[in-house]
């Protein structure tokens, strides 16, 4: 873009250039603001001299150099070429304390006299020597940014220009300490030295430019608009069209007038940040303070001279950024608090929170400025830092309100306050490392037992003090806080007898007003009866038994229900479906109350308690939708506590719907979002998932080393421990330890029912024993479980049921199995719980395998590996025979009279796996043939020798009679084979 409006200028610098060819050497001051072109007009002046045959030396100052001895010098002389004729060197060896880089001044600041003797003469002998050949333009830019040296060694050559071909030219820009020293007042004083003002564009000068940019548009920009916001800076002119290019490309030119935008954002930014730090820092002042910088002076909020910040102002009004002490437009004042770095002083942070807060700015304005602060002793300082952090977290902006609080608690004189401030670091923190709240817990309790927490602190507290297993201390608490409410009751029924009204309780305190501290401690008390059920039981949070022998919340949780909070809602509804089952509309309840939950609460407890419902209810499509949308939600609020928790309900869902890929996925991004150390007691829940999943998928192996996560003892004391231990048991059964699994699944069912909250849809733990006292061939106390687990009274979701039959169908008759397990897959089918069909639908391939209905039993096969392969189960295959074979081969039948008698003592389970060892498949075949774990095998192949009296695998052909061969598979296929050849047909 061409120069406008600084022909007068450019007309003085040639007559001085003519001058100076003439023998009359000169000087020139050129002086302007930031961005006003300065630099452009000595960019032209050289393109005129470059025709005249002078030599043009060109240095650029700059701050970071500026404490390095000589740079300018250097920079000018390395840009005067090749020595001249006259052989004199256009750069020569400096001293050894100048070139060695380190700063060189005296015990006062100036020039030492032996670089005043050495250097300075030398430096004017090869400017005066290139002279005589040529006359020579020396421009050294921003000058106010040189070293002192080589400031004084040009105002040393200046001095002796009177009778030299050499024009010394220098731009500076002003509003600086420079517009105050003492080489610029000496350099003025000479006669020689001309001082030239580049100042703002009038109107006609935009108007130029804008006809120059505007070429190849059809619109034509405002001149007044591009005047009134620019103050007449060129730079700032160019950052306007360029941004009025991009809304006329853009087709919004004409609609909204011209707007600045991130041109300009960015020429602010390089205006500020060419000037000194008095003039950033008084351009940051003005842009925090507002609309109230009137009200206050930049200069006594920076701790400067009051001349110099005049000075800054001066500067700022001469860049084009201010007028009348304000931004020119609301971009320029966000550009500087986007784009230039704030000054570091916590005296000035604390000033200008003083200032901001007499002109009643917002805490969080204000908590901005004290975090950075020094101590403010004011009382309005703590109410304001916890305002902004609770205002931060719920812009889930947890870093910040952490912030605010580390500073409200160091500035608190008063013990309340402090633990008030302790308290909401211990609840913030936790969202994003629970592990952070330990060190605070120890004073926290201390206080709570001393009565000094209010209500709803101690109900935090005991929160975080049964996340990390302190079960004893919190129900230490809870007695404290209850003790209290009682004496506030009695306190409130003597007020009422005195003023006569005589009616004791009355709605204000039980009913739908006045609950405030009622259901603080109803809160409480529910999360720590269904949370720690093993030592609620110690005190009155234990609730009376439910009518179905589970702990359950009685009236009590029933007075919740309606008209109070969501919280207080969501824990009655957990509460009444551990208590009475799936009774009622519970997931429609749950849905409403996860439907009020979002996005912005304090606490994922509300949601957590609605999604324990709905799981417990199975209502699994829905659990799964809202755990999507709340595992989303916490991700986008960076919380990462929440999204483990919400994380770890879904795992737990996808684990009831088949989904075992999907459950793994979410149970490892819950251990991986917060890691074990951080879950406290909780961390059993996300185990214990991670650990189901990788057993039921056959990786023993990754499933043991999820048993070496630490486990704390307290976590046996809670829900999550139940999980825990029927997890493990579904592990130790998978790798071959029955015993081990039966002794996890007897321990988790003594629990709940010493809990009162036996509830087989929490954990079916009756059924998943009585599968393994089937392996194990004890038939009396499998038949005895799950009797009682089918006739166990109140309501239950069906899918229970459905387990339990397809247990029971390998203990019935053959007659009746497939009766018993259709009525399973179908209940099973319409609950959605598509791992425990597949393994109905393979138990039902047996039973028709061992009816010889080859026909259904290959379709059921291949349907219960189509259903395994989608719950992410690879389903064995006995590679070791050829597809097909068996079905052309008898099987063998021993013609030994009177060997069948003891075949008929075994059960159909041993009967089978001796008839495939008796036709040479090893046990891990035999295993992969009946979806049995190896261990199993052995046990059914040992209870058949001692049945059968043989001692090896090779006597048991001649023990297995015609008949038990029959019953062992149809005629022509064996057991084993027959289903791999159908599931691979």
């Amino acid at each position: 873009m061409k120069l406008v409006e600084r022909a007068t200028e450019l007309s003085v610098l040639e007559g001085m250039l003519d001058a100076c060819a003439a023998g009359r050497g000169g000087a020139a001051l050129v002086s302007g603001a930031v961005g006003s072109g300065k630099t452009a007009l000595l960019r032209a002046f050289r393109e005129r001299v470059a025709p005249t045959g002078a030599v043009w030396l060109q240095a650029t100052a700059t701050a970071a150099d500026r404490d390095v001895p000589l740079r300018v010098v250097e920079q000018l002389l390395r840009t005067a070429g090749p020595s001249g004729a006259d052989g004199e060197p256009a750069v020569w060896p400096l001293p050894w304390p100048v070139t060695a880089g380190a700063p060189v001044r005296g015990g006062d600041g100036a020039v030492p006299a032996e670089v005043v003797a050495d250097v300075f003469p030398r430096m004017c002998g090869i400017l005066f020597a290139r002279a005589r050949k040529r006359p020579l333009v020396v421009c050294v830019d921003d000058v106010q940014q040189a070293d002192v040296h080589s400031m004084e060694c040009l105002l040393y050559v200046v001095r002796r220009l009177d009778v030299s071909r050499i024009l010394v030219v220098l731009g500076e820009s002003g509003g600086s300490e420079w517009d105050e020293s003492r080489t610029r007042r000496e350099l003025l004083r000479r006669p020689v030295c001309r001082f030239l003002h580049v100042g703002a564009l009038p109107r006609d000068g935009i108007a130029a430019m804008l006809a120059d940019g505007r070429k190849g548009r059809r619109s034509a920009p405002p001149v007044s608009e591009f005047h009134r916001l620019s103050g007449g800076s060129p730079l700032l002119v160019r950052a306007l069209l360029d941004d009025y290019a991009d809304a006329d490309r853009a087709g919004n030119a004409g609609s909204a007038g011209l707007v600045p935008g991130e041109a300009y954002e960015r020429a602010v930014a390089q205006c500020l940040n060419r000037s000194d730090r008095l003039t950033r820092s008084t351009a940051w002042v003005l842009a925090v303070l507002g609309p109230q910088a009137g009200r206050a002076e930049p200069a006594e909020l920076l701790g400067a001279p009051r001349a110099a910040g005049e000075r800054s102002l001066r500067a700022l009004h001469d860049m084009g950024l201010l007028a009348a002490g304000r931004f020119r437009h609301e971009a320029g004042r966000t550009a500087v608090l986007r784009r230039v770095e704030p000054p570091r002083s916590p005296r000035l942070e604390a000033r200008v929170a003083r200032v901001l807060y007499e002109h009643g700015a917002p805490s969080t304005v204000l908590a901005r400025h004290l975090v950075a602060a020094e101590n403010v002793d004011a009382p309005w300082v703590l109410p304001a830092l916890l305002e902004a952090a609770e205002a931060a977290l719920a812009r889930n902006e947890v870093g910040r309100a952490l912030d605010c609080l580390r500073v409200a608690r160091d500035s608190c004189a008063d013990e309340r306050q402090v633990l008030s401030v302790r308290i909401a670091l211990v609840r913030a923190g936790w969202r994003v490392d629970p592990s952070a709240a330990v060190r605070h817990l120890p004073a926290l309790t201390d206080a709570a037992l001393a009565g000094r927490l209010t209500p709803r602190d101690m109900k935090a507290l005991i929160g975080h003090l049964l996340w990390f297993g302190r079960a004893d201390e919190a129900l230490e608490v809870l007695e404290v806080l209850r003790a209290g409410e009682g004496e506030r009751e009695r306190e409130k029924e003597r007020e009422k007898e005195r003023e006569g009204g005589g009616e004791g309780l009355g709605p204000g305190v039980w009913g739908t007003g006045g609950v405030g501290e009622w259901q603080v401690l109803e809160s409480a008390r529910l999360w720590f009866a269904y949370g720690y059920p093993g030592v609620a039981a110690r005190c009155g949070a234990a609730v009376a038994p439910g009518p179905h022998g589970s702990a359950g919340a009685g009236v009590r949780a029933a007075g919740l229900v309606t008209g109070h909070g969501t919280q207080q809602r969501a824990l009655a509804l957990m509460a009444s479906v551990l208590d009475e089952g799936a009774a009622g509309d519970v997931i429609a309840c749950a849905e409403r109350i996860l439907q009020e939950t979002r996005p912005g609460d304090r606490s994922p407890a509300a949601g957590l308690a609605a999604l324990v419902a709905l799981i417990v209810a199975d209502g699994l499509p829905e659990a799964s939708r809202w755990c999507d949308i709340l595992v989303a939600e916490a991700r986008e609020r960076r919380a990462p506590m929440w999204q483990s928790l919400f994380a770890t309900a879904k795992a737990y869902t996808e684990i009831r719907l088949g989904e075992l890929p999907a459950a793994e996925e979410s149970a490892h991004t819950a251990l991986t979002v917060v890691p074990p150390e951080g879950w406290g007691a909780a961390v059993a829940a996300p185990v214990a998932a991670l650990l189901y999943t990788k057993a039921a998928m056959g990786r023993l192996d990754e499933a043991a080393a999820h048993l070496r996560i630490p486990v704390p003892d307290a976590a046996f004391r809670t829900p999550g421990g139940l999980l825990y231990l029927w997890a493990r048991g579904h592990y130790h059964f998978a790798a071959g330890r029955p015993y081990a699994a039966l002794e996890d699944f007897h321990r988790c069912g003594d629990l709940m029912a010493r809990w009162r909250l036996d509830l087989s849809a929490l954990v079916p733990w009756r059924s998943d024993a009585a599968q393994v006292y089937v392996s194990l061939g004890d038939d009396r106390r499998a038949r005895s479980l799950l009797e009682d687990e089918l006739t166990r009274p109140g309501p239950r979701p069906p899918w229970t049921r459905g387990v339990a039959l397809r247990v029971l169908a390998a203990l019935a008759e053959h007659a009746d199995r497939p009766r018993l397990l259709a009525e399973s897959l179908d209940i099973l089918q319409r609950s959605g719980h598509r791992l425990e069909l597949a393994y109905a639908m393979a138990e039902l391939s047996y039973s028709y395998w061992d009816r010889n209905e080859d026909g259904r039993a290959r379709v059921a096969a291949r349907k219960a590996q189509q259903l395994m392969r989608e719950c992410g189960i690879k389903a064995p295959v006995l590679k070791a025979s050829p597809v097909g074979a068996a079905s052309a081969c008898p099987p063998e039948r021993s013609e030994r009279p009177g060997a069948g008698r003891s075949a008929a003592e075994l059960s159909g389970a041993e009967l089978r796996v001796a008839t495939l060892a008796a036709r040479g498949f090893t046990n891990r075949q035999i295993a992969g043939a009946l979806f049995i774990t190896i261990s199993t095998v052995e046990q059914h192949l040992t209870r058949a020798y001692r049945k059968l009296g043989v001692q090896r695998r090779t006597d048991l052909a001649t023990r297995l009679t015609p008949d038990a061969g029959e019953e062992a598979g149809p005629a022509g296929c064996g057991d084993g084979l027959s289903r791999d050849c159908l599931r691979a047909g």
